[in-house]
């Protein structure tokens, strides 16, 4: 009779726990961050939105994109030294007449000088200091985040550790937007803010124009310690570097990390094809001297999608008449021209073709 008893007791305590289980699952579009990923989200600051992805711009072009700051950079601390060796006698004159009483030729004798004088010379130093000032606080940070920067690293200690890859692993860390802490998982202005922001920021488009340095903006900074540590797990083969393909990562006290589902981001592979075919529409059309056309077909798609009765298979097809039309009125056969970059399902607002 005893041990009937404790397999009833078994039982009952595996049915409790049926009923409200140990690990919950975030609502959709919410995922859980996969265990595999745990030595990157371990150093991840849960008052952030985190994305990645793998920059596969030519390593040449991204030499060109870094060779700008670089220069521009150069070229401030440049100026801020000239700027130190004009203006520091200036100051250390005054500081010598002030502090130690030498007379030199900043020293003011305001018992022998008119009070129009003193007035416009006080008006003169103010002048300079507030411009000095100014240098220091809205230009030096500059150079100094570019080249010296130590919270979160900066690009020329990134490209020093990494040089210049074909494939590099990119991290953007959310700017003050994101307010940690707040609602993200039911219809609130957060969620609607977050969920705009990183959709924007994924959009592939967008991404298909851009090298990964070049993706700063107002709402995203790059982490560039992280991007040093993503790469290292790559090669260190912790990691594989599909693992940083477009994802979107997020903090929620109740969750813990999550990943966001949309159509613009989690890095499958049918995904990432349709991001190679956007980027090859374009490059073919480049290529022809037709770019124009890329921009155009992007504004017809995106008229005809916010038209009322929505984007169906109907729809899809009177856009792609129209297509047809524009295309051959420039001199591009259209029908091999989509031939050529493997037909229209995967771009834009043409996914039931």
């Amino acid at each position: 009779m005893p041990p009937k008893n404790k397999v009833r007791a078994f039982k009952t305590s595996t049915t409790s726990k049926t009923t409200a289980p140990s690990n919950p699952q975030p609502p959709k579009p919410y995922l859980p961050v996969p265990k595999s990923l745990e030595p990157f989200i371990s150093k991840l600051s849960k008052n952030y939105v985190y994305i990645t992805h793998v920059d596969t711009k030519p390593a040449g072009f991204k030499k060109k994109i870094f060779a700008v700051p670089v220069l521009m950079n150069i070229v401030i601390v440049a100026l801020l030294l000239l700027r130190i060796k004009i203006i520091l006698p200036y100051y250390m004159k005054i500081v010598f007449s002030v502090m130690w009483g030498k007379t030199n030729e900043m020293t003011m004798d305001t018992s022998k000088m008119p009070t129009n004088e003193i007035l416009r010379e006080i008006w003169r130093r103010t002048m300079t200091f507030m411009a000095d000032l100014l240098i220091y606080t809205f230009i030096w940070p500059w150079p100094k985040a570019f080249f010296a920067g130590r919270r979160d690293g900066n690009p020329i200690q990134w490209r020093l550790k990494l040089g210049f890859r074909e494939k590099e692993i990119v991290v953007r860390r959310s700017r003050k937007w994101f307010i940690p802490g707040g609602d993200i998982l039911h219809e609130t202005p957060e969620q609607k803010l977050l969920f705009n922001n990183a959709g924007k920021a994924v959009d592939p488009i967008w991404m298909s124009e851009k090298t990964g340095y070049l993706m700063l903006n107002k709402e995203w900074d790059l982490d560039w310690k992280l991007m040093i540590l993503a790469t290292k797990h790559v090669e260190t083969k912790s990691l594989r570097i599909e693992d940083f393909n477009t994802t979107i990562f997020v903090h929620d006290k109740e969750f813990g990390w999550m990943v966001i589902e949309t159509a613009a981001a989690g890095g499958s592979l049918a995904e990432e094809e349709n991001r190679r075919k956007i980027v090859a529409f374009k490059d073919e059309l480049t290529a022809m001297g037709k770019e124009n056309l890329f921009f155009r077909w992007i504004e017809l798609v995106q008229y005809e999608s916010s038209q009322p009765g929505g984007f169906g298979p109907d729809r899809q097809r009177e856009t792609m008449a129209k297509a047809k039309e524009l295309f051959e009125s420039q001199g591009v056969d259209f029908d091999k021209f989509w031939a050529k970059v493997g037909g229209p399902r995967g771009m834009p607002g043409m996914d039931e073709m």
